[in-house]
């Protein structure tokens, strides 16, 4: 898949999974619990998002080369 679709793909999946209020409501349920949770929760996604992000350039760039 190129980049930009892949890309496009990736946004849609995002937002059909609902991810946002996902995380919201991770959030609420954890008022109790330490922020240090929350704040590993919300970088745990991060690095995840950004892990794909980085898969779909390697992948374009791959593709430049071949």
């Amino acid at each position: 898949m190129l980049p930009g679709p892949a890309l496009i793909q990736a946004d849609l999946d995002y937002h059909t999974a609902d991810v946002d209020k996902k995380i919201q409501q991770h959030i609420v349920a954890s008022q109790g619990h330490s922020v240090e949770l929350d704040r590993a929760f919300v970088m745990a996604i991060e690095m995840v998002c950004l892990f794909l992000f980085v898969q779909i350039l390697q992948g374009f760039y791959f593709q430049l080369q071949v």
